[in-house]
């Protein structure tokens, strides 16, 4: 039971972290505005500010999220 747990716990981590990757990458396509992703998903230069804020906060911690339970797995072998 316990080594399932394990498992899924890295699971979690590993894809979590991901995610919050692939929101931080999305967050600077946006800033920079790479690939021209402000016209493809038609956001108003008002509103920029406040989805990169979002992005950027989700996206921290889910990495740090991640991490610790990755680190968890790592800590209890």
């Amino acid at each position: 039971m316990i080594k399932n747990r394990r498992i899924l716990s890295t699971i979690v981590g590993i894809v979590q972290s991901l995610i919050g990757g692939a929101a931080a990458v999305l967050a600077v396509l946006l800033f920079f505005n790479i690939l021209e992703v402000q016209t493809l998903f038609k956001l108003p230069l008002e509103l920029l500010p406040l989805c990169l804020l979002v992005l950027v906060l989700f996206s921290v911690f889910s990495v740090i999220n991640g991490v610790s339970l990755i680190r968890e797995w790592w800590r209890i072998d």
